[in-house]
């Protein structure tokens, strides 16, 4: 599923693939993809342009010249993809806007989990949605007067969009690993100390992923990622990774690195 940094990618490259140019057409093939009847879409975009982009956490938002926000969450397979020759449309291109250049925008959805929405307000639609800043703007500060009232393992609450808006679940292992903290260490327990150290390592792994678009194999040979799976080897210990679930997801750890 597209986190923190995936979505980052999609932004920089709608940045640079998609503004200013006047929406012509929108063609959608499967309507359920809209949280809106696709009238209010066309009314909404066609004729105007996207003008900026602003993401909070999984969530990309797209200002236009009009009134509106098109609001764009990529689910588990989403991607954009801006192409020329309407031949080569995607397959999985359920949506597509055109521009007067020519070109088209594809909102790619294997599986359909993405969507697209119209908003009037970014910050109005994050408060109401309970989502936290989003987790690369995120100060310690806020961060420590979050975890404040949890109560629950540190996993489960890196997870929560109303904690740190982005973080997925490889993130949040990765997090825990960089941060040698145990998933199920419950939040109640930590010290200032570990909450920065969680916190530290929430920003690398952050700037990390973004520094390498979301690359996996060119990440650290210290990060998790590359051996997280059940058995594989820990880097620091040489011990096997585990698999254990945590709030329903799987989640992966060294158990001599993460010690409870």
């Amino acid at each position: 599923m597209p986190e923190l940094p995936e979505v980052h990618g999609y932004k920089v490259y709608i940045d640079s693939t998609s503004l200013h140019k006047k929406i012509t057409a929108l063609d959608c093939r499967d309507k359920r993809l809209l949280k809106k009847p696709v009238s209010d879409f066309e009314k909404a975009l066609l004729g105007e342009s996207l003008t900026e982009t602003v993401r909070i956490g999984k969530y990309l938002f797209l200002k236009t010249t009009g009134p509106k926000i098109l609001l764009m969450h990529f689910g588990m397979t989403g991607r954009p993809n801006y192409y020329k020759d309407p031949d080569d449309r995607p397959k999985f291109g359920h949506i597509v806007l055109t521009f007067e250049n020519g070109f088209h925008f594809a909102f790619e959805n294997k599986r359909k989990f993405g969507w697209w929405e119209l908003v009037d307000d970014i910050e109005d639609y994050r408060t109401s949605h309970n989502l936290s800043k989003d987790a690369r703007e995120l100060s310690l500060k806020e961060f420590k007067e979050t975890l404040a009232t949890r109560k629950t393992d540190i996993k489960k609450v890196l997870l929560d969009q109303s904690v740190s808006a982005g973080v997925g679940n490889w993130m949040a292992d990765e997090i825990l690993y960089q941060a040698q903290m145990h998933p199920k260490q419950k939040v109640e327990g930590l010290t200032e100390t570990q909450i920065k150290t969680i916190y530290d390592a929430m920003q690398h792994v952050i700037e990390t992923a973004i520094e390498h678009d979301a690359h996996y194999a060119d990440f650290p040979e210290d990060f998790l990622i590359h051996n997280r799976k059940e058995g594989a080897t820990c880097h620091h210990t040489g011990a096997e990774i585990e698999k254990i679930k945590v709030g329903g997801r799987s989640t992966y750890f060294s158990p001599k690195w993460q010690k409870l």
